[in-house]
């Protein structure tokens, strides 16, 4: 009998501490909304429960938004332009799941989806932000899927639509704070902008990225040349006092390997990276119309060194891509490219605010002649880029606010007799927020 009395008693019980916990802020509210609210606890109390059989997996939401505001000089026009960073480092969020199967063995899962709106990167001429058009988006993007399985001793397996081994691994080991910011890659550095000679936009096939193609992903994206994210099958290895290595296979077929290394030695701060791919498959991103057989190699390699108490530092990167094995229609053999940059600056916290960035970067790109390029008869090619820029990092906001300068010239050799080619100059403000 006493025990029937404890079960009947026993949710009254737990409302009366319920009601108690609310505290005296929740005593005011009473009134007509009180069973309202008690509604709610309700539903949030089954929402908990419905979610039980998933307890054991750890979500962690990550991400930042960034955009720029970027006003240009093509020579014969100027303007200001609201764009974003491009794709691969554009405003996103990212869900990180994970969940320990046994003492040094996790499995997760990793979506990124990114809001390519205002992409100053474009994939055509037809259908990009150029001097004729100020706005090209591709709206919301999938950009990775893909499930891992991670031995502490043993490494990560990686199933999915992912970065392959090599991805970025030049450009990141950029650790001064401005990689996302300004890098060797044509991300944000209007690619499909015309070149103009003489003020004039002709031909309208000219155009920047025509010379900063990479012919591993069919892209004008100057650096980084098999960066882009893929179906792929990923394997990195524990990381050995700071070294480790990373081998994938991606459609059809793309292989990469790579090698990394982070440390710090007599008081530098000291990253290098190292990576090749092979890329034998037309279709990877965006097919090209003129491209009938494709079969590249693609080499990098990029460091970094800080010391560490002035804040000085110096990151470069280089990329050479074969292209002996990929033909063009008209039996056309794209030449061989290759590229360089080099930057350098401070890094000092001389305000509370957080972290001064000051730097400026060089680089060139040459004979990295695209499909339209080469039709114009295009023999040789070489772009010169010069800019720099200065950061603050707002710590208490995880923020980073900048003004950066980026300024190209152009040379060609063969193609059509149009005399010069203008300069292209861009100033860019923005801002990026992590959460």
């Amino acid at each position: 009998m006493k025990r029937h009395t404890a079960c009947r008693t026993l949710p009254i019980a737990l409302a009366f501490v319920l009601l108690i916990g609310t505290g005296p802020a929740g005593a005011a509210d009473l009134g007509g909304d009180c069973c309202a609210d008690l509604e709610e606890r309700i539903a949030e109390l089954e929402a908990t429960t419905a979610r039980k059989g998933n307890r054991k997996v750890k979500l962690t939401l990550s991400g930042y938004v960034a955009q720029e505001l970027t006003w240009w000089d093509d020579g014969g026009e100027r303007n200001i332009y609201f764009n974003g960073l491009g794709p691969t480092q554009a405003t996103h969020i990212k869900f990180n799941g994970s969940a320990e199967i046994a003492p040094g063995w996790t499995a997760g899962y990793t979506l990124r989806i990114q809001n390519l709106a205002d992409n100053p990167f474009g994939r055509s001429g037809t259908a990009a932000m150029n001097q004729n058009d100020d706005n090209f988006s591709q709206g919301l993007n999938l950009q990775m899927s893909y499930w891992y399985l991670q031995s502490a001793s043993l490494g990560t397996l990686s199933v999915g639509k992912q970065a392959p081994a090599a991805k970025s691994v030049a450009m990141f080991t950029d650790k001064s704070g401005t990689q996302v910011i300004d890098n060797y890659t044509f991300l944000d550095g209007f690619p499909q902008f015309i070149i103009r000679s003489g003020g004039d936009l002709a031909p309208a096939t000219l155009t920047w990225g025509q010379l900063a193609y990479c012919y591993s992903q069919n892209v004008p994206l100057g650096g980084d040349c098999d960066g882009l994210v893929m179906n792929a099958v990923r394997y990195d290895t524990p990381v050995f006092a700071g070294f480790s290595a990373s081998a994938s296979w991606g459609e059809d077929d793309d292989w990469q390997l790579a090698a990394r290394y982070a440390g710090e030695m007599s008081g530098f701060k000291i990253l290098f990276g190292v990576g090749y791919s092979e890329s034998a498959d037309e279709n990877l991103t965006v097919p090209v119309a003129s491209l009938v057989k494709k079969d590249s190699h693609y080499f990098q390699a990029g460091g970094y060194a800080e010391h560490i108490s002035s804040g000085l530092f110096v990151h470069g990167a280089y990329g050479h891509e074969d292209n002996s094995g990929t033909l063009l229609a008209g039996g056309v053999t794209p030449a061989d490219g290759e590229h360089w940059y080099v930057k350098a600056g401070i890094r000092q916290k001389w305000t509370p605010l957080g972290a001064t960035i000051i730097y400026g970067d060089y680089g060139q790109y040459l004979d990295q002649m695209g499909p339209a390029a080469l039709a114009l008869g295009v023999t040789s090619s070489e772009i010169d880029l010069v800019g720099g820029g200065i950061v603050q990092e707002l710590d208490a906001a995880s923020m980073s606010i900048w003004l950066k300068y980026r300024e190209q010239s152009a040379d060609i050799s063969g193609g059509p007799a149009i005399g010069s080619l203008d300069d292209f100059r861009a100033v860019s403000a923005g801002a990026l927020i992590n959460f």
